[in-house]
């Protein structure tokens, strides 16, 4: 997409305000319990760094990065590991940190993954919620905000790598549909 147009859908605040409930509601489920946070890579680096600044719990942080090949702006629902946790989770609660929950399937297959290694637990933490998109039957335990089926970016979520940095939450229009509006 050439000159996308960014529309502001949630602010710097809003995130922020999002952000300390669910840390809220994890700190008081997980009060007296060991709990390990895995992120997926890249997009909800900026949801973890600040979720955790707000937990009142200890915790133990892994990375794990998730291929899915396709075109564009559209998965091919095939998912592949590209950086595995190096955290053993046998007989631990594991809370899966993720930016935006979309077609289902890269949760599916890391939740289906995760459970080989047979931990107490594995539930969800999601940012936002494209349930217009679902494929699979997955819904995220925690979640901060469900949002319509439009392709966002900001606030760690890429387009090409571009516009991790900004610190609030766009939704992309092309210059042609722009016009449209105009």
């Amino acid at each position: 997409m050439d000159n996308p147009h960014l529309n502001l859908m949630i602010s710097e605040e809003e995130i922020s305000s999002l952000v300390k409930k669910l840390a809220e509601q994890i700190s008081l489920d997980y009060e007296g319990k060991e709990l390990i946070l895995i992120c997926i890579l890249k997009g909800a680096f900026m949801f973890l760094a600040d979720l955790i600044r707000h937990l009142r719990i200890p915790v133990k942080i892994d990375f794990v990065r998730l291929a899915s090949y396709g075109s564009g702006m559209k998965s091919s629902g095939l998912v592949e590991i590209t950086k595995d946790i190096e955290t053993p989770i046998e007989g631990k609660d594991v809370l899966i940190i993720e930016d935006i929950v979309d077609s289902g399937r890269t949760l599916q297959f890391l939740k289906e993954r995760l459970a080989l290694s047979k931990p107490r637990s594995v539930k969800v933490c999601a940012l936002l919620d494209k349930k217009a998109r679902r494929e699979v039957t997955i819904e995220a335990d925690y979640l901060g905000k469900e949002i319509e089926d439009v392709f966002v970016v900001g606030y760690g979520i890429d387009f090409d790598e571009g516009y991790r940095n900004l610190p609030e939450i766009f939704y992309v229009t092309s210059p042609e549909q722009e016009k449209e509006k105009g």
